[in-house]
């Protein structure tokens, strides 16, 4: 008669994940994600947290090692400077030990069970990378993303899925999807290995998209998991409308064109850029000239428009040398 199986063999069985934090100035939200991290119900002998530090002037980490550094689950990398969301996560990543890589915001709050929910979407889906249902903190019962949705043939690529929805359950069911949010994602090691790390050079937004789009290309697959349940402050960094959050979703736009869609659709999307970026911000000036619109404003924006376009042509020879395999993508 064959022996029962403990429960702690059951537990070895399970793969080991790696939780790879970025903080910047988040000290914050450290209390909020790591009480919600300390009660998951995934195996705590099964996975480690890398807090992953992108040269914080709050003292972020000394708070971190202070009130949490006796779990010796939890580790610091210290990346000196600003990498960017992308830049800072590859350096996390690299220190990664596990079978999966859990990618988390730090302005979230895990529900108990989302780890573990997680692995089982992507176990029972084999699934590349099982991305959790974020909802909003602030705005309770309503959704921030249940998955991304890729669109090859618009010069928007990317679509949030259920963005702003009051949540009657209509996103209840696991699906494949063509794109993720990289807010909470699970990632496979291979997946890593083979399609490559973010590509650091975005620095913030549309690095998930990017490679999500890479990924599709390698015929990699998502699936969205809802019972991987997370609440996101959202854009606890950079605000939404900010100059940072202006420049970088204009110029990564064009960007994570150039590298994936056709050359028609990235040239819609550069004409739009000049036309936004430069066309309507000369119109602004010159009408401030006639106090019709605030001098002071007109001219911030222009200079900003015009950083936007320049970083776009600076940025289209490296584009194009990673679509075309030239300068290959850093890979885990």
């Amino acid at each position: 008669m064959p022996k029962a199986i403990s429960r702690e063999a059951k537990v070895s069985t399970q793969p080991f994940i790696s939780v790879v934090v970025l903080n910047w100035n988040g000290k914050r939200f450290i209390d909020p994600f790591m009480k919600s991290f300390l009660q998951q119900t995934y195996p705590k002998d099964r996975i480690e947290l890398l807090f992953t530090d992108n040269g914080s002037s709050d003292d972020s980490v000394a708070y971190l090692n202070e009130h949490y550094g006796s779990d010796k689950r939890i580790k610091v990398v210290l990346n000196g400077k600003n990498y960017g969301y992308a830049g800072g996560n590859d350096l996390g990543i690299k220190e990664a030990k596990g079978d999966f890589i859990l990618i988390t915001n730090n302005d979230l709050e895990l529900d108990k069970d989302a780890i573990k929910e997680l692995v089982a979407t992507a176990k029972r889906r084999n699934a590349d990378i099982t991305t959790a249902k974020l909802m909003y903190l602030n705005r309770p019962g309503y959704i921030n993303n249940a998955g991304s949705e890729l669109r090859p043939n618009s010069d928007w690529p990317i679509r949030e899925i259920g963005i702003d929805e009051k949540d009657h359950g209509q996103y209840n069911e696991e699906r494949e999807l063509t794109a993720v949010c990289g807010a909470c994602i699970l990632i496979r090691r291979d997946f890593l290995e083979t399609v490559g790390m973010f590509d650091k050079t975005f620095f913030l937004y549309f690095e998930d998209g990017d490679l999500s789009w890479r990924g599709q290309h390698a015929g990699k697959h998502y699936w969205f998991s809802p019972k991987a349940v997370a609440l996101h402050f959202h854009t606890g960094s950079t605000k939404e409308g900010s100059p940072t959050f202006n420049h970088f979703v204009g110029r990564n736009r064009i960007l994570i064109l150039a590298k994936n869609a056709s050359f028609q659709v990235m040239a819609k999307g550069f004409a739009k850029t000049i036309r936004d970026q430069f066309f309507f911000r000369v119109k602004n000036a010159w009408a401030s000239l006639f106090h019709r619109y605030s001098r002071r404003l007109a001219w911030e924006e222009f200079w900003r428009s015009q950083k936007i376009i320049w970083s776009i042509i600076c940025l289209l020879p490296y584009a194009y040398a990673k679509r075309w395999g030239i300068i290959k993508e850093e890979t885990l």
